[in-house]
């Protein structure tokens, strides 16, 4: 009898390890749908994402695009109607999805539709979207992504390697989409237990079937970024109130003739990530405060900084120094010299190596050679695509490429046992 309950609790487990969702169509990476998987099969494709974020986005397997393994499984026009389909048992019910297209290897998303609500739903089911007129033609990666309502805070995603043919030849298209919403992967932000979830920038096209609509919780700014989150992400900030903007005045410090102005806090560098990158900086120490006669109470700055470099920023204003207020005095004695605020040296931004040689090439910059790879440091590669070079990303574990640029990404795996491994081609 014990024996018997024993095996009922087993394959109690085993059909919940199978009953999560997934995307069957356009068949995904590594997916048992998919003819060029090769073997390759992920056997968890319905289980959600690390909560650490580790493999974001696609379970590491956005890898294989570019490769045979990642031929695409759909060829859609841009501004057709399509549709994906989505099966299983446990939909947690429901909750919010997204569909979403990437053109450089999934450092970068751009929401085609949200899915407010009722999604997915139990069984089979199918939900229809447009592709953008304006969809650059070439290969790109599509994304179904789901926070479900119910159980767990998790975030599922699907992806599939599509062709989009007869679209725009721009290489900056579909700039006016928003980006992937993303949470509950160690990146801050997180979804609410029990109602479904409202993106903050959805887009133009939703779909809305919510009863019981909700925020997401954290700091989860619109259009959060495509890039992974950090394996070990810092602390949030404390609650204390923030350092005043560097342009706004430091209070005026109380009489005393021989008295300093205590230095600023320097700001934060404007930083540029082709794209946006949603990243954790590591907090900016402010120089130390000429010394004076009273002590200068000076705000703290927070544990950490949160910068979103979705576009360039203005340089920062230069502090301006405190005003001091002079003493009511017939005949005030000379000023002490004053010690200036220590400048604030600029990030400097390392040279772009030069083409054809081992070194990567920034994100974004314009490339001629379509499809062409570049192995760096045998361990990551990135790839001309639709004009430009994508972010560098790294091998399939277990193996390491040939550097330099070929028109095929050479892999060596290494085998189980001993080093020994063999050359395969991977384009």
């Amino acid at each position: 009898m014990k024996t018997a309950q024993t095996l009922a609790a087993a394959f109690g487990l085993v059909a919940m390890a199978h009953a999560h969702m997934e995307m069957t169509s356009p068949a995904p990476f590594r997916s048992k749908n998919n003819p060029n998987a090769e073997g390759d099969i992920d056997f968890s494709m319905t289980s959600p994402l690390s909560a650490s974020g580790s493999d974001f986005p696609c379970k590491g397997a956005h890898v294989l695009f570019g490769t045979p393994k990642g031929k695409p499984t759909a060829e859609w026009q841009a501004g057709s109607s399509q549709s994906f389909t989505i099966s299983g048992g446990a939909n947690h019910n429901g909750g919010s999805c997204q569909a979403s297209l990437s053109y450089d290897g999934g450092s970068t998303w751009s929401v085609i539709h949200s899915y407010i609500g009722n999604c997915p739903p139990a069984g089979e089911s199918s939900f229809d979207f447009t592709v953008p007129t304006d969809a650059p033609s070439g290969e790109a990666i599509f994304a179904w992504t789901w926070f479900n309502k119910v159980g767990n805070r998790e975030m599922y995603m699907n992806c599939a390697p599509v062709s989009i043919t007869g679209g725009s030849s721009a290489k900056r298209d579909l700039s006016s989409l928003p980006a992937m919403f993303v949470a509950n992967v160690g990146n801050g932000c997180s979804t609410t237990e029990g109602t479904d979830v409202v993106f903050p920038d959805p887009g133009t096209e939703v779909d809305n079937s919510s009863a019981a609509p909700g925020p997401p919780a954290g700091d989860c700014p619109a259009g959060n970024p495509g890039a992974a989150p950090p394996a070990n992400p810092a602390p949030p900030a404390s609650s204390a109130a923030p350092a005043p903007p560097a342009s706004s005045p430091a209070a005026p410090v109380s009489p005393a003739p021989s008295s300093a102005p205590a230095a600023p806090a320097p700001p934060a560098a404007p930083t540029t990530v082709p794209g946006g990158v949603f990243l954790t900086a590591p907090p900016v120490e402010a120089p130390p405060a000429a010394p004076t006669e009273a002590p200068i109470e000076a705000p703290v700055a927070p544990p950490s900084t949160l910068i979103t470099a979705t576009r360039s920023s203005e340089a920062p204003v230069a502090p301006t120094a405190a005003p001091i207020e002079e003493p009511a005095q017939p005949a005030p004695p000379a000023p002490a010299p004053t010690t200036p605020a220590a400048p604030v040296t600029p990030p400097v931004t390392p040279p772009s190596p030069p083409t054809g040689g081992a070194g990567g090439f920034p994100a974004g910059e314009a490339c001629t050679e379509e499809g062409i790879f570049n192995c760096v440091g045998g361990t990551q590669f990135q790839r001309c695509a639709s004009g430009m070079w994508s972010v560098m990303m790294p091998v399939a574990a277990g193996t390491t490429c040939a550097e330099g640029q070929s028109n095929n990404l050479q892999s060596l795996r290494k085998r189980a046992y001993g080093i020994r491994g063999r050359r395969v081609s991977m384009a």
